[in-house]
């Protein structure tokens, strides 16, 4: 790329973040075609093409087949992409991801329990915990996501469910691959660990809590043989 493609693509990128800024865009509305951005800012097609293409692959817009470009603000496909390029690379690996993981799901546990899980979400955690107690091999790896999710959901705050999705998407398939290797004596701690992280989250007992997260990847991770 030219540097003056770079400095015209560069423009596109200023000019829609400034509309959303501005309010004239949010997540769900219409971009202008390619053929306004380029007239409006003086610049070729190509280089207009080029940005929502990079506003596509990270995830902030989605394209409409015969209809256009949509704001989504999917960051996190984005954020998982890169996270598995660089484990291809070697630039990171599997601890970093897995300490990484621990470091923000202690965060999320932190900040939840400052807060009052509503009877609704008690509700969800205990019928996830419940099926999880009896679960056979395919079952145990979805309630697994569907535990470390509504965690996340009750937070209430979107970067931090944005960010955590995006590694456990990288990390989830290392966990389905541990689970359907568990035998009956870890399947039995994973469970007791769930239910005491959440049982602790509902006293609001943040020594507990955190001390039961670290045993629940403390097992991953030597399950995983890190």
């Amino acid at each position: 790329m030219s540097k003056t493609t770079s400095m015209e693509y560069e423009k596109v990128i200023d000019y829609i973040d400034e509309l959303i800024k501005n309010g004239d865009l949010c997540i769900g509305t219409k971009l202008p075609t390619e053929r306004v951005i380029a007239e409006h800012l003086g610049i070729g097609r190509n280089s207009t093409r080029e940005a929502l293409s990079i506003l596509h692959g990270m995830g902030m817009i989605r394209r409409v087949q015969g209809s256009g470009n949509y704001v989504t603000g999917d960051a996190h496909r984005s954020i998982r992409q890169i996270c598995t390029m660089m484990l291809e690379l070697g630039t990171i690996t599997k601890k970093d991801v897995c300490e990484f993981r621990r470091v923000l799901e202690k965060s999320a546990c932190m900040l939840l329990a400052t807060k009052t899980i509503s009877v609704e979400e008690q509700r969800q955690f205990e019928e996830v915990l419940d099926a999880m107690e009896t679960a056979d091999e395919a079952q145990q790896p979805l309630l697994d996501r569907d535990f470390h999710a509504l965690l996340l959901k009750a937070t209430g705050n979107s970067l931090m469910i944005t960010i955590l999705e995006a590694i456990s998407e990288v990390y989830q398939e290392w966990i389905d691959i541990v689970i359907h290797k568990t035998n009956d004596k870890e399947k039995a701690r994973l469970w007791k660990y769930h239910k005491m992280i959440f049982r602790c989250l509902v006293d609001q007992d943040t020594e507990q809590t955190l001390k039961y997260v670290d045993n629940h990847y403390d097992l991953i991770e030597e399950m995983l043989e890190l």
